[in-house]
């Protein structure tokens, strides 16, 4: 049984100086009964967030723009304000020229990008295993452990398409030798993209922080503007607990979590919350309702790097256990897996 945790849209970024960037064109054509009027379009291009917008006439809009390789990106279509309706739809950019079409059930097609019809397949194949659980469920059934054979089925069989270097970034509680080795079956222009030397990097990070190497240090802020650094830990068993208010399982952790903390306190142990949290007054307001007694940090200073990249954290809630020596001696102790803290704390 695998516990629901939130998946961060997060990688370590290179500079996009470096890749040249190519022109897209998309040209939209929506057979829609009901006439909007505005489209946006939403995606990522390095660190720079684009909300591109066009109006919509006869049903036609046309985006133009330059990538330096694909992204995700969102096609949101706006109605009159009177209606108060708009819609969204999530598909693959690259460069190149899009035909978009959208009937109306408001089934997007895609025409002109291998990418999008290679995410049709994928989509189908989960299809036939079923629907998983939502995310309001604390455990997902067997049908998540299924739909991971057929991602990991699709990388082997896709190994130069962008969609398997996303789902690799996915893996949930895969090894770095699994990592390291399906990474290493994509094809050389893949591992050399902008996305793969960034998937490169996050291998290379999550080598330093396996069971047995020291423990990078971090500096963060408290509540109180405080900076606090794993290092003044030093001497205590330390569980380093990334989270976030807007993470659903994290809060659904923390009642365990606090009952652990209450339970081996006295045994030469603590607790240190990382928060992933971009709104300051929501993550205080979630500490003083959750009556998390332990030191609280979040990322607060741009100028340094964050402790969440600096372990190479991928999904929330994840932790890790520190030695009094400032080792790493075990991760994602969530649930039943706290009690290894009885026989962990000598």
């Amino acid at each position: 049984m695998i516990r629901s945790r939130c998946y961060l849209l997060m990688v370590l970024l290179l500079p996009i100086a470096a890749y040249a960037a190519k022109p897209f064109r998309v040209t939209g054509n929506l057979h829609l009964a009901d006439q909007p009027v505005w489209a946006h379009l939403l995606y990522t291009s390095g660190d720079q967030k684009v909300d591109d917008s066009a109006r919509i006439t006869n049903g036609k809009f046309t985006f133009t723009g330059e990538l330096d390789g694909p992204v995700r990106a969102y096609l949101q279509v706006y109605y009159p304000p009177s209606g108060g309706k708009s819609f969204a739809r999530e598909f693959y950019l690259e460069p190149g020229n899009h035909t978009i079409t959208m009937s109306e059930d408001r089934k997007l097609t895609v025409q002109g990008s291998l990418l999008n019809d290679e995410y049709v397949q994928l989509q189908q194949e989960l299809a036939k295993i079923g629907k998983p659980t939502t995310w309001k469920e604390k455990e997902v059934d067997s049908l998540d452990a299924l739909r991971d054979v057929v991602e990991k089925d699709f990388v082997s069989r896709h190994p130069a398409s962008f969609i398997s270097l996303e789902l690799l970034r996915g893996f949930d509680d895969y090894g770095l030798e699994q990592l390291e080795a399906a990474f290493a079956s994509l094809t050389p222009a893949l591992r050399n993209s902008h996305g793969g030397k960034a998937f490169s990097a996050m291998l290379e990070t999550l080598k330093r922080v396996q069971i047995g190497t020291v423990a990078p240090d971090f500096t963060e802020k408290d509540t109180a503007g405080i900076a606090i650094s794993l290092k003044d830990f030093r001497g205590k068993y330390v569980l380093v607990d990334f989270w976030a208010s807007w993470c659903i399982p994290c809060l659904e952790e923390m009642p365990g979590l606090l009952k652990a903390y209450n339970k081996y306190k006295d045994r030469n142990f603590t607790v240190l919350g990382v928060s992933l949290d971009k709104s300051k007054a929501a993550w205080i307001k979630e500490i003083q309702r959750g009556r998390m007694p332990w030191k609280q940090v979040s990322h607060q200073d741009p100028q340094r790097v964050s402790a969440a990249d600096l372990y190479a954290v991928r999904f929330i809630p994840e932790n890790f256990l520190i030695s009094p020596e400032g080792k790493i001696i075990a991760y994602n102790l969530r649930g039943e897996a706290l009690e290894k803290l009885d026989e962990l704390l000598k």
